[in-house]
């Protein structure tokens, strides 16, 4: 599919990489839940999945699940999952997989040495946040919204305080509602972006402008 929208876990290498660290250390019992708590964005999630998703019964599932998630991360695994996939950043899209990692760990609200965010820190701003469309077979990395969502993720990050990434985020600075008071707004005309303030909408319009469309004037659903 490619990617479906802009920011951290919209895309296919995303929710790949995240299926694919669940597996770090082994199958069946060993296997992690760490897609599970970022698979809400997946497009192409069976239509009954979707509703499920909107219902508080699995609010609350998600609820337990990401709790479950933090305290096996907390007991050593996030030290583990830093240490493996930091030695691998030579691989293709191995950066940004490591990215990846920090991105999970922070979602599950897991407690992160300081190294390992100062170094998740330096690889994305190593990374370029791209603009406008990119075809699905160039995809790697960030688009610009996911990046600076990331790294607003990274300057507002506390321990014991899931950072959901599903949540609106400004497409310029990359802040939430618990970062700025009150949540972002969508562009009135696309639907697709969100900002927190008229000054971020006016800084980003140049890189927006060319994507800017009501999804009736859509091409394709891969942006």
């Amino acid at each position: 599919m490619g990617r479906w929208g802009y920011r951290m876990f919209e895309g296919d290498v995303d929710l790949d990489f995240a299926c694919e660290i669940n597996g770090a250390f082994g199958e069946g019992p060993a296997e992690l839940e760490l897609s599970h708590m970022i698979h809400q964005t997946d497009m192409l999630a069976p239509a009954w999945a979707k509703v499920y998703f909107g219902t508080g019964e699995y609010r609350d599932e998600l609820a337990e699940r990401v709790d479950r998630v933090r305290k096996q991360l907390n007991a050593g695994l996030c030290d583990r999952l830093f240490y493996k996939y930091r030695a691998l950043e030579d691989q293709w899209n191995g950066k940004y997989r490591v990215v990846v990692v920090a991105a999970l760990m922070m979602r599950a609200g897991a407690f992160i040495k300081q190294d390992n965010l100062d170094h998740a820190r330096e690889l994305a701003n190593e990374i370029p946040g791209k603009h406008g469309f990119v075809w699905p077979l160039a995809e790697e990395g960030f688009r610009y919204a996911g990046k600076v969502q990331f790294l607003a993720a990274l300057d507002n990050y506390k321990p014991g305080t899931p950072r959901d990434f599903n949540e609106p985020s400004c497409f310029h600075c990359g802040k939430v509602c618990v970062d700025i008071g009150k949540t972002p707004k969508k562009c009135g005309k696309c639907e697709s972006a969100w900002y927190c303030n008229a000054d971020c909408q006016k800084a980003q319009w140049k890189n927006h402008k060319s994507v800017c469309k009501p999804l009736s004037q859509r091409h394709s659903l891969n942006v």
